[in-house]
């Protein structure tokens, strides 16, 4: 190793073993850059250096810089037959990250180099002048994935809109880097670090960073959470030129993301009701808009024992920048709700702010409408579903309606709220009209929930039963602690308990457990089972296409789950506001990413879920292909694969020209080597 130099500076002749590169740091303006350079000479025998690459803040330490270079340069140029298995882990990993680096950039003019001593190989295989039975490769990375999530960035046109915001291009590629890892490999920023070196988003970028670059990533975050509006903003117009689509539909909901930590940074992250039933850990709430294709137009984050109800308030502010003016009426917008949001303030809140709804009634409301569910005859079902379970669905004026009293007008010269235009009193066609209710019977719904009131029923007696023989075998005996322990087992079992009357007695033998059924309570759930109620302002429409519409909500529904699982939202690492928004932010972006990519390929008649596509993507790789020659030459090539059939059917309705993917060559003179 007497030939190679971990010096800073100093320079180096060819040695004997004709190994000659070296790291030295060079001042730049940002600061201190660390180089691999390669000693040779020119044709007139004199001693030059050139520089391979350049590594940024790449960390190398003194005493492992001359091991380094030299497992670098064996590796560049072929000499895999060195000795180097031995080597920490810790220089293994900074040997693959330089050697990559060479590979991407292939800016570095090899020098040829003397042989070194001891035996040549056998020539092997040649083939034109190719030992092609030493043909290899090496650096291979996923890209099929990231080169579709890389197209969805651009023709969404998030390049230039960051751009104009200020964005420079290497903070730019900084955040095309944090949103496509969420779509591919969604992870923490210290996790992005790590999986940045092994994608294949570099080629794709042409952009390389050091491994200092957790603080990049956090920054990039603050950054992109303090442009969010100008991003919704250019992401909703983008959407109407990309795809046919309308604001007069749109789709609110609530879902959480819970904390790993107690997150004390962050006054938000609240204890509260829980939709993965992660009570133990703090929480915030979600709440978002999508439009009828399920596309991301606006969202807010409450604290985490935000209520559903409480949240349309606030959300009433973002929707209505959803809905332009037109002159001083408002176009029609009907809001989709779930029924724990629509309360009866909620709905006119609704009516006042000029929105029409449709939402469904809460699940314990329907008993009111037991004896409308029960005339059967009254129903139609819901054609062209022979391959689906059955629906029926019945329109009718709510029987429970009661009118309210007219409001009074707004004063003149009042101005509007800050959430849109002041409430209009009735028209003088007379009060508002009641609501209509279509209600819905499903085959499928109704198994679902026979299946689950089974599953409770059965293991709420077997509750009832351990906690019976505890108390005749005497174990308990405390009537205060049986009522303590009775009362736990009631609050587990809230589906059923209901329908059973539970109380202990005591006799001369001791005391027992006694449990009863509720038949005709029972028989009435039973009715219900499979039976919801829709309800909206707007009764002109039919019951099935008002049951149509309302089945646009499971967009929103799946919008939720892409975030929870396939992007990442939760658990949520962070521990202060800023980050834990931005966290927020990134994912939705994400989704954004997602839905370009799952509506382009349903316009194109593929209906595949993104899980589906990643998964037939993902063998789509780049490879550094090493090409060693008789001549002495090796020849490393770093280019793409050719995509498999079922990937260039994707690759062509996404409309990703693959042929023309970056490459790069490396012309590597090792000597002689036969």
């Amino acid at each position: 190793m007497g030939a190679v130099s971990g010096g800073l500076g100093g320079r180096l002749d060819p040695g004997p073993t004709g190994l000659t590169m070296f790291f030295r740091y060079k001042q730049s303006p940002t600061g201190q850059c660390l180089q691999l350079l390669e000693a040779y000479r020119n044709a007139q025998g004199q001693p030059r250096q050139r520089v391979v690459v350049s590594l940024g803040n790449l960390r190398v330490p003194p005493e492992e810089q001359t091991r380094v270079a030299c497992l670098v340069e064996q590796r560049l140029r072929g000499q895999t037959h060195l000795p180097g298995l031995r080597d920490p882990a810790s220089v293994l990993s900074l040997v693959d990250t330089i050697a990559k680096r060479v590979d991407r950039e292939g800016r570095w003019l090899s020098a040829p180099q003397p042989p070194g001593p001891g035996p040549k190989p056998a020539a092997g295989w040649v083939l034109d002048g190719v030992l092609a039975d030493r043909i290899s490769h090496t650096h291979t990375t996923p890209l099929g994935p990231t080169l579709v999530a890389w197209q969805a960035w651009q023709r969404l046109g998030l390049p230039a809109v960051l751009e104009s915001l200020g964005f420079t291009p290497a903070q730019g590629q900084a955040a095309a880097a944090s949103v496509i890892n969420r779509l591919v490999d969604p992870g923490s920023e210290l996790a992005l670090v790590d999986w940045w070196p092994d994608s294949s988003l570099p080629e794709l970028l042409e952009m390389e960073m050091g491994p200092a670059a957790k603080d990049r990533f956090y920054r990039i975050s603050d950054q992109l959470f303090e442009h969010r509006q100008g991003l919704e903003e250019h992401l909703r117009r983008k959407q109407s030129e990309l795809f046919t689509t309308d604001r007069t539909l749109l789709l609110y909901d609530l879902t959480n993301t819970y904390f790993e930590g107690e997150a004390l940074g962050n006054p938000k992250a609240q204890r509260g009701h829980s939709k993965e039933k992660r009570n133990d850990c703090p929480q915030i709430v979600l709440g978002m808009v999508f439009d009828r294709r399920g596309f991301e137009l606006a969202h807010r984050i409450f604290e985490g024992k935000q209520s559903d109800a409480k949240s349309l308030v606030q959300m009433i502010e973002e929707m209505d920048q959803l809905v332009p003016e037109m002159g001083q009426t408002r176009p029609e917008a009907m809001v989709l709700l779930d029924g724990g949001i629509a309360t009866k303030p909620n709905l006119a809140l609704l009516r006042q702010h000029h929105y029409h709804y449709l939402v469904n009634d809460s699940r314990r409301g329907r008993k009111a409408y037991r004896a409308e569910f029960l005339q059967e005859d009254q129903f139609t079902p819901i054609g062209q579903r022979e391959d689906r379970s059955e629906v029926r669905v019945r329109k009718l004026t709510d029987p429970l309606w009661v009118v309210p009293k007219p409001k009074e007008a707004p004063q003149a010269g009042a101005s509007t709220t800050a959430t849109g235009p002041a409430p209009t009193a009735p028209t003088a066609a007379g009060p508002e009209a009641p609501d209509t209710l279509v209600l819905c019977w499903s085959q499928g719904r109704e198994e679902k929930e026979k299946a689950i009131c089974s599953q409770a029923e059965e293991k709420y007696l077997e509750a009832l039963e351990k906690l019976g023989r505890r108390i005749q075998e005497g174990r308990l005996q405390d009537g205060a602690k049986i009522d303590q322990a009775l009362g736990r087992l009631q609050q587990k079992h809230p589906r059923v308990r209901r329908f059973y009357q539970v109380a202990w007695v005591a006799k001369a033998t001791g005391k027992t457990l006694q449990w009863t059924r509720l038949e005709e309570k029972k028989e009435v759930a039973d009715d219900l089972l499979g039976c919801y109620v829709l309800r909206t302002d707007r009764g002109q429409a039919s019951a099935e296409e008002i049951w149509q519409v309302y089945m646009t909500l499971s967009r929103a529904e799946d919008g939720f789950r892409a975030l929870k699982g396939d992007l990442g939202l939760r658990p949520n690492y962070h521990q202060i506001e800023r980050r834990v928004e931005g966290h927020v932010w990134i994912t939705i972006l994400a989704y954004h990413l997602l839905c370009w990519i799952q509506e382009t390929l349903k316009d194109a008649g593929d209906a595949r879920s993104w899980g589906t596509i990643r998964r037939v993507l993902q063998t789509h790789c780049y490879t550094t292909i090493v090409v060693p020659t008789k001549g002495g030459k090796t020849y490393r090539l770093r280019k793409a694969g050719e995509p498999e059939e079922m990937q260039k059917a994707i690759y062509e309705k996404l409309k990703i020209n693959w042929a023309s993917l970056p490459q790069t060559k490396l012309e590597v003179a090792e000597g002689s080597i036969l």
